[in-house]
Parts: structure tokens; C-alpha cells; sequence
């Protein structure tokens, strides 16, 4: 039941343990990773980071934990991106002739192409791969404005 009305209170805009800011991409990006690592990481606690841009969003950050491709078996903090291409050939296209495709472990949900990868906790890694991604195959600029949503996921089970 009390998922059902945080789901509800979510729908209607009303989110609790949420921080959300609007920045241009590059230093938001930037800002987002080391508030995430100073909230989640001493106490391993899961969370999920939107990247979102004109109420859309384009992409996600969360812990590793929450995805079996990046777990790892002590469920240690760290930033996983996970990439879905659903009805995005294009994109999926664009996104396979980069380098850092290789580093991506790819799986498919309900037969949806999906990458993903653990990243630890370098912020700085994580965010030259996010940016390089969002840039190349997204086509956005580091100045463009994004909205960045942190929400807490509750203590990691090990």
C-alpha cells in the first residue's frame, strides 16, 4: 500500500527523498555524482539519478545494486550506467560505433536492447563516459539545460 500512494504522490509531482536541480549538462552532471556520493555512500544506500531534459527522460545513473549486470557481490557503492534503446535504432546505432561500447555489458529486457556498466566511484569517469554518450550519440551540448533528480532507494541489502 505504501508504495502505491509514493507511486501516486510521484505521479502527481509530490516525491519525497527527492533533491532535483536544473543545470547546463557538463557542470550539473558534475555536481549531481559528488552529491550523490556524499549522500549514498558512507551509508551504501541505493539510489536512481535521472537526466532529464524537457520533461523527458534521456538517461540514468543508479547504483549497481539495482541492476544484475553491474552488482557486484558485496553490493559496494558505485554509479552504473544503464542504457535502454527502446524504438531507438538510431540511437542504438550511433551509440555502437563508439569505443567505449566495448566496455558495456550488453543484455536484453522484454526484448529491449540494454547496456550497462559499473563505473565504481569515480565521478570523473562516470561523467566523461555520460557526457561522451549524451554529446555523440543524444546530440546535446554541455550548455544545454538538464534537470537532474536524485531519489533514495533505501539501504543496500548485501
Amino acid at each position: 500500500m505504501r508504495k502505491i500512494l509514493f507511486t501516486i504522490l510521484a505521479a502527481l509531482g509530490i516525491n519525497f527523498g527527492v533533491k532535483s536541480q536544473t543545470e547546463k549538462l557538463d557542470s550539473g552532471l558534475k555536481n549531481t555524482l559528488k552529491i550523490t556520493a556524499d549522500r549514498f555512500e558512507n551509508k551504501n544506500h541505493a539510489f536512481l539519478i535521472n537526466l532529464a531534459k524537457d520533461n523527458t527522460v534521456i538517461m540514468q545513473v543508479v547504483h549497481g545494486a539495482l541492476i544484475e549486470q553491474t552488482a557486484t557481490p558485496k553490493n559496494s557503492f558505485n554509479f552504473s550506467i544503464n542504457l535502454t534503446f527502446d524504438n531507438e535504432m538510431e540511437k542504438l546505432a550511433k551509440f555502437r560505433t563508439l569505443e567505449l561500447v566495448d566496455d558495456f555489458e550488453y543484455y536484453e529486457f522484454d526484448g529491449i536492447p540494454c547496456y550497462a556498466m559499473n563505473m565504481g566511484n569515480n565521478q570523473e569517469k562516470t561523467q566523461k563516459v555520460l557526457l561522451e554518450i549524451l554529446n555523440k550519440v543524444y546530440g546535446f551540448e554541455n550548455s544545454d539545460m538538464f534537470e537532474f533528480e536524485i531519489y533514495d532507494q533505501g539501504p543496500v541489502r548485501r
